[in-house]
C-alpha cells in the first residue's frame, strides 16, 4: 500500500507559509487569552492588554480557566495530539506550573470559586470530583456515587452539576444544596445571571430560576443555530447561523431585540466566538481570506472600520452560489477564488453535513493559498449540518443520511454546469464526518470528480463500534441492528461503495486517505480497507499518516505539512501543477 505523501509543490508551500504567519488570537477571559501569536507554531496564553506571553509549552493546551483574581490559570495540557490531557495550574506571578498528571481531563468544564480559593472539575472518569486549593496546594479527588457523566457549570453559590446518562434526561443540580433545578434533554452550556441561569440544551436557550427551577423565558428559533453566546448584563448576546450566513443576536428576556448580519469588506464573514470580559463584548470575526481578529460588538457591523481594513484583502473574492438538489431544495455553496467568468478551473469542494455542525467560510491558510495559486475553494452547506436550523439537520441524519451525499453531488454538478470547474478539475475533500460524505459521493458518482481526499473519517458505516468514539455516532448515521438498516448503510458506506467498484469499468477518481497518527476518535483501519478495495479496482489510491497529529487542535507545523500534502495532491490531480511549471519554464 502506497504510504508516501504527495510531493509538495513549492508554489503551494510558499503561499501556505505566508498565510500561516497570521496570528490566531483568542477571546479574552479575565484579561488572558488562549491563542497563537504571529509567526509562532504553538498556542499559548497571553495577556490581552499587553500582548505579553504568559505561558508557552510544547504540549497541546486544550482549554484554560483563569481564576477571578488573575493569580492562577488552570489548563488542560496534552502531551500528544490525542486530546488525553491532565490538569495543570500556572502561578501567573512566578511562572511556576504545577502538573497533576493523575487528574485526566478532555475539555471538561473547570470552575473557580468566586473568591478564587478553589478550582473544581469532574475529571475522567467523569465520576471523579476534583478540588484543587491553590493556597495549600492540596488536591482532593472523590468518586461520586452517580454512575453517569457529571459536569460542573456556573450558577448559584458553588456551581451547578449536570448529570447525564445515555438515553436519559440531564438533571441540573445545585452543587451546594443538592437540590434539583430541573431536567432537560441535554445541557451543553450554562451561564449565570443575578438570581437565575441561562441553559443551552443544543436547540434552545432558557432562563431558569435557582430557587424553584421555574422557567423564566425560553428562546428557540427552528431556522437558526446558535454557535456561541455570552451574558452581557441582563441580555444574552449570541453568534448564530441563519440561512447559511453568520448573524449576531441580542436577546432580552427571551426576545430578539437586534439581529445583524456579519459582513466584512463586503464579503461573507463569520463571527466564530463571543465573550464578555471587563464589561465589554468581544467578537471573533474571520473569513476565507480574513485572518481571525477580535473586534468590539459595534465594529463587527461598522462599515467605515471595514473600509479601513480593505487594503489587506487578498486578490481573490468570495461569493455565494446556489445549487438545486434533486428534490428541488436549494443548497448554498460558498466559493472563494476566481469566479465562473474566468472559465472552468481547478476546484476543491468540501462539506461537513453532520451532527448539526454548520460548515462556514472561516479562515484556513490553505484556502487563500490555493486561491492565489489559481484554484477555487467551495463549501457546500448540505443537509445534516447546522446551517439552516434543526429541520435542516434532521433532513440529513439517521435514515436520511443519503440526502447529505446527494446534496454534495448536486452541488458538484451545479458548479460544473455553471462554469466554475470541470469533472477532471474537481477534487472532493472532507474531514471526519465530511470525509464520509465526500468519499461516498465521489465513489458513488465517479464521473463528477478527478480526486477525493478523506481525512480521519470512519469509512465503514456498518462497523462504527470499531472506532474509539464510534458508539456516539450511531444516531447520526442510523442503526445497523435491522436488515433494512444494514442495507441502507451498505448503500452509502464508502467502504462498500469502493468494494462494489471492483466489477466496474471506466476512469475512477484518485484517492488520498489521510490518517492522524495520534487520533483518539477514529481508527485508521477503515481508510486502509478502502484503499485496498480501490487498488483492486485499478484506481490510484494512497494513504498518508500525518505525523504527530490528532483529531482536535494541532500545532502549526503539523497543520502545515498536512495542508501542503492535501493541496499538492489536489494540484497534481487537477493539472494546476502543470500550469505553474509551464509558466515558470516560459519565464525562464
Amino acid at each position: 500500500m502506497n504510504a508516501v505523501p504527495p510531493s509538495i509543490h513549492p508554489v503551494i508551500d510558499v503561499a501556505l507559509t505566508r498565510w500561516e504567519r497570521h496570528a490566531r488570537p483568542g477571546l479574552p477571559d479575565h484579561g488572558f487569552a488562549l491563542g497563537r501569536a504571529e509567526h509562532r507554531q504553538r498556542r499559548g496564553v497571553y495577556d490581552v492588554a499587553t500582548d505579553r506571553s504568559v505561558f508557552e509549552t510544547e504540549d497541546h493546551i486544550l482549554t484554560m480557566s483563569p481564576s477571578p483574581d488573575r493569580v492562577h490559570i488552570a489548563m488542560q495540557l496534552a502531551e500528544r495530539a490525542d486530546e488525553d490531557a491532565h490538569l495543570a495550574v500556572l502561578d501567573t506571578a512566578s511562572g511556576r506550573l504545577r502538573r497533576f498528571t493523575d487528574v485526566r481531563c478532555r475539555y471538561d468544564p473547570m470552575l473557580w470559586r468566586a473568591d478564587a480559593s478553589a478550582l473544581e472539575l469532574f475529571a475522567r472518569p467523569s465520576s471523579s470530583h476534583v478540588v484543587y486549593r491553590p493556597r495549600s496546594g492540596d488536591v482532593c479527588v472523590s468518586v461520586t456515587p452517580e454512575a453517569a457523566t457529571s459536569r460542573l457549570f456556573p450558577g448559584g453559590a458553588a456551581g451547578l452539576v449536570a448529570i447525564s446518562r445515555p438515553g436519559g434526561v440531564t438533571r441540573l443540580i445545585d452543587h451546594s444544596t443538592g437540590r434539583q433545578i430541573g431536567q432537560l434533554p441535554a445541557v451543553t452550556r450554562v451561564a449565570a445571571l443575578t438570581d437565575a441561569v441561562v441553559v443551552d440544551d443544543g436547540r434552545r436557550l432558557q432562563a431558569m430560576g435557582l430557587e424553584h427551577g421555574d422557567v423564566l423565558w425560553t428562546w428557540e428559533d427552528p431556522e437558526a443555530k446558535i454557535t456561541s453566546w455570552t451574558i452581557a448584563g441582563s441580555r444574552v448576546v449570541a453568534t448564530a447561523v441563519r440561512a447559511g450566513a453568520s448573524v449576531v443576536l441580542e436577546l432580552d428576556q427571551g426576545h430578539v431585540v437586534t439581529e445583524r448580519s456579519v459582513v466584512f469588506r463586503g464579503e461573507p464573514a463569520v463571527a466564530t466566538g463571543i465573550a464578555v470580559d471587563a464589561g465589554r463584548v468581544a467578537v471573533m470575526v474571520e473569513g476565507p481570506t480574513t485572518p481571525p481578529r477580535v473586534l468590539s460588538l459595534d465594529d463587527v457591523h461598522d462599515a467605515p472600520h471595514q473600509r479601513r481594513l480593505a487594503a489587506a484583502s487578498a486578490p481573490v473574492r468570495t461569493l455565494r452560489h446556489v445549487a438545486r438538489a434533486d428534490d428541488g431544495v436549494q443548497i448554498s455553496v460558498v466559493v472563494t477564488g476566481p469566479g465562473p467568468d474566468r472559465g472552468p478551473g481547478p476546484l476543491i469542494l468540501t462539506c461537513y453535513g453532520g451532527f448539526g455542525v454548520p460548515a462556514l467560510p472561516i479562515f484556513e491558510p490553505s484556502v487563500p493559498a490555493w486561491a492565489e495559486a489559481g484554484g477555487g475553494y467551495a463549501i457546500a452547506q448540505v443537509r445534516g449540518g447546522g446551517e439552516r436550523g434543526a429541520a435542516w439537520r434532521d433532513a440529513g441524519r439517521g435514515d436520511r443520511k443519503h440526502q447529505a451525499i446527494a446534496d454534495l453531488a448536486a452541488a458538484a454538478r451545479s458548479l460544473i454546469d455553471s462554469g466554475y470547474t470541470r469533472p477532471d478539475q474537481l477534487v472532493l475533500v472532507g474531514a471526519s464526518h465530511g470525509g464520509v460524505i465526500a468519499t461516498s459521493c465521489g465513489l458513488g458518482h465517479p464521473e463528477l470528480c478527478a480526486g477525493i481526499v478523506s481525512t480521519a473519517a470512519p469509512l465503514d458505516l456498518l462497523n462504527l463500534d470499531a472506532h474509539p468514539l464510534g458508539r456516539h455516532w450511531i444516531a447520526e448515521f442510523g442503526t445497523s441492528d435491522t436488515s433494512q438498516g444494514r442495507e441502507r448503510l451498505r448503500a452509502i458506506s464508502p467502504l462498500h461503495r469502493a468494494q462494489a467498484l471492483a466489477a466496474c469499468s471506466g476512469p475512477l477518481p484518485r484517492f488520498l486517505g489521510v490518517v492522524m497518527d495520534e487520533d483518539s476518535r477514529v481508527s485508521a483501519a477503515d481508510t486502509r480497507r478502502v484503499i485496498e478495495a480501490l487498488l483492486d479496482a485499478g484506481a490510484d489510491a494512497a494513504i498518508w499518516h500525518a505525523p504527530r497529529t490528532g483529531h482536535g487542535t494541532n500545532h502549526l507545523d503539523r497543520v502545515h505539512d498536512f495542508a501542503a500534502a492535501v493541496l499538492s495532491f489536489a494540484a497534481s490531480t487537477t493539472g494546476l501543477l502543470t500550469r505553474h511549471t509551464e509558466k515558470a519554464d516560459r519565464s525562464s
